[in-house]
């Protein structure tokens, strides 16, 4: 066999190097998407954190929920592809199943919990609750040329038990100004939210505050859902069926609103204390009473045998005097508190003044004493 003509090869390389190019553009056209095509089943619908209100408006509060935790949401991929009720990472639709009206301003929904199932909660985790709400000329149309489209991001803490199955029930109060709570609220039957979940870094011991002592809770308006959350599992039981640990924990709520009106589900909150006598004590507070008899009643006995003068109605606010005699760290080590944002930040300097400890959530806790104060 006669050797190559290497003069004809260099004369024609330029021709099969551009040939060669041209197969390997060709190539690369056909099989990079395939490698690189997002799989839906993996889509991970990760948190908007922008503080650009276009895009999603989101509570400051659920805001430092969401940072606090944005860096697990790598570790949850799968999540989107599991069969868990609730995913972190993932938001998933519930359809409304009924709404009942509790006061002129609230509303209790009750969602639908697929195949039977629970939510899957721990108790005093709550849930991120989210909604597609268009932005029109208020007829009503969410089609007009000029509408937006806004995601809106709430904290929701569900009012039925955590291993409640087939259903959760939410307590919404609707604010004149507010974005979510309206739309929530106009929700029929067979409309869906979106919801994603478990949010929240409040952690349970069972039997840490028992008798003379006892945890403390703080609540304003609807900031009621997490601390009765917290009371129903405990004094109830988990109703898991699991009986490893009898807990004895003890529990004073102060519950702060504006009128009698305003108070919800006192008949379940007077049941319990019924129930539980020298476990739970709840006082009321009320800013602007409208009946001449709130308040009127003689002390009733403080839960588990301290001294104070106060009933269980009380006209005003709760101030210095009252978390003295109270929520003393000397008696109640722990308080955890729930409610607007500027009722939240005057409830715990009132706290700090007497001893307890606010959580610091920057920088090096190493060195700094253990938080006595959460908030949800």
């Amino acid at each position: 066999m006669a050797p190559p003509n290497m003069s004809n090869l260099a004369t024609n390389q330029p021709f099969v190097l551009a040939a060669l190019s041209i197969l390997v553009a060709l190539l690369a056209a056909i099989l990079l998407p395939l490698l690189f095509e997002k799989d839906p089943k993996k889509e991970i619908d990760t948190p908007t954190l922008s503080k650009s209100k276009s895009l999603c408006d989101v509570s400051e509060g659920l805001r430092n929920e969401e940072l606090r935790t944005s860096k697990s949401f790598n570790s949850l991929a799968a999540a989107a592809d599991d069969q868990r009720v609730l995913s972190a990472a993932a938001f998933r639709e519930f359809k409304v199943l009924k709404v009942t009206k509790v006061s002129y301003n609230t509303k209790l929904i009750r969602f639908e919990i697929p195949h039977g199932k629970s939510l899957g909660l721990s108790i005093g985790r709550h849930i991120t609750v989210r909604a597609r709400i268009s932005n029109h000329d208020g007829d009503g149309n969410d089609h007009e040329e000029h509408a937006t489209t806004n995601k809106v991001m709430r904290a929701y803490t569900p009012t039925s038990r955590p291993d409640q199955t087939g259903y959760f029930d939410l307590l919404v109060k609707s604010y004149e100004y507010g974005k979510l709570s309206p739309y929530l609220h106009a929700l029929k039957p067979g409309k869906t939210v979106e919801v994603r979940g478990p949010v929240g870094r409040f952690k349970y011991t069972p039997n840490r505050f028992l008798a003379p002592q006892y945890m403390g809770l703080i609540a304003g308006g609807t900031g009621l859902t997490p601390c009765l959350q917290v009371i129903r599992c405990v004094l109830e039981g988990s109703g898991s069926g699991k009986s490893e640990v009898v807990d004895r924990t003890c529990f004073t709520l102060l519950f702060q609103n504006r009128t009698e009106e305003d108070i919800l589900l006192r008949e379940e909150l007077d049941a319990l204390v019924a129930k539980y006598p020298t476990r739970l004590r709840i006082i009321y507070f009320l800013s602007n009473p409208t009946g001449s008899e709130f308040g009127t009643g003689k002390a009733a006995e403080p839960v588990a045998g301290g001294k104070d003068s106060y009933g269980s109605e009380v006209r005003g606010y709760i101030n210095s005097a009252v978390v003295e005699a109270i929520l003393h760290p000397s008696r109640c080590p722990y308080v955890a508190i729930c409610g607007p944002s500027g009722f939240n930040t005057s409830i715990k300097k009132l706290l700090e003044a007497v001893g307890h400890v606010d959580e610091v959530t920057d920088g090096d806790a190493s060195s700094r004493p253990v938080p006595t104060i959460y908030t949800w």
